[in-house]
């Protein structure tokens, strides 16, 4: 007896041999490939748009540098101007409740780093990296919490007295928490590049 539906004498071909599926599967392979030209297509776009568009100058770029860092145009002048009258600039930030004061460095601060450097002589790259962190940090810190460090004028008779105060910064920096310290010195980065940008030459209107 015949069944309906059934094809007497052919093999029943499984689901997943089936012609629909090899269909739908050059379909898909397409698609994707349609897709894969489109975004090309896009990138070369954007590009070709990006080298028609008119470039941006130096102080434009400064400028969205600026807004980029949360700092106004008029907060980079104040803290140009205090680096070229008073010789430092100073802020102060918050971490909790404890307040943190930060003052730009010196050339000499800059000379010991590279002392240190040649005299460590560090054997990695994080080795260093904590090195030069370390010494940046307690060339700058200037208040935590309620201590407050001294930063004596200096002149070419007291190097000795600046470099003893360096050492009560550094070694009070040496016994604070881990924690803190990569803390304070995500506070100088931040310190840092608010006065890098302030002092860019880029900020001279006709540059």
């Amino acid at each position: 007896m015949r069944k309906f539906g059934v094809v007497e004498g052919e093999a029943r071909r499984p689901l997943s041999q089936s012609t629909l599926k090899a269909q739908v599967e050059q379909e898909e392979a397409v698609d994707q490939e349609v897709t894969h030209i489109d975004e090309e297509a896009v990138k070369l776009h954007e590009m070709l748009e990006s080298m028609d568009a008119p470039r941006k100058t130096p102080r434009v770029l400064w400028e969205e540098e600026l807004e980029y860092e949360d700092l106004s145009s008029t907060d980079a002048a104040k803290i140009l101007d205090a680096v070229i009258t008073n010789g430092m600039h100073e802020e102060t930030y918050r971490m909790g409740k404890l307040v943190v004061k930060m003052r730009t460095r010196t050339t000499s601060d800059a000379d010991r780093v590279i002392e240190a450097i040649q005299d460590f002589k560090p054997e990695t790259s994080g080795t260093l990296s904590h090195l030069i962190a370390r010494m940046n940090l307690a060339a700058s810190i200037s208040q935590f919490g309620e201590r407050e460090f001294n930063f004596s004028p200096a002149t070419d008779g007291n190097r000795d007295a600046l470099e003893h105060e360096f050492t009560e910064r550094y070694n009070f920096i040496s016994k604070v928490p881990a924690q803190v310290f990569f803390s304070l010195t995500q506070v100088l980065e931040r310190f840092d590049r608010r006065v890098q940008l302030a002092c860019d030459p880029r900020a001279i209107e006709n540059f």
